[in-house]
């Protein structure tokens, strides 16, 4: 029984990409890699979107640091 091509390895659906163009097995295929390489985007970005905010967080935490460091100097 053929696998169904989400349960397929990546050098599986790259055989399957050698087959004629038009072919169901090849489009198919071809539609798995695609399908695939939107998941990592994906989830590449919302790694990006935490990182983001960390760092904004962070920068925020700076500025307030040193904004009180500034009144604490200036009440000497």
């Amino acid at each position: 029984m053929a696998k169904e091509s989400h349960q397929k390895t990546y050098d599986e659906l790259a055989q399957d990409m050698c087959t004629r163009a038009d072919s169901l097995v090849h489009l198919t295929a071809k539609a798995e890699m695609a399908r695939r390489a939107a998941v990592q985007d994906r989830n590449r970005s919302r790694i990006m979107l935490a990182f983001v905010i960390i760092a904004a967080l962070a920068a925020t935490a700076s500025a307030f640091s040193a904004h009180f460091a500034y009144l604490g100097a200036l009440h000497k």
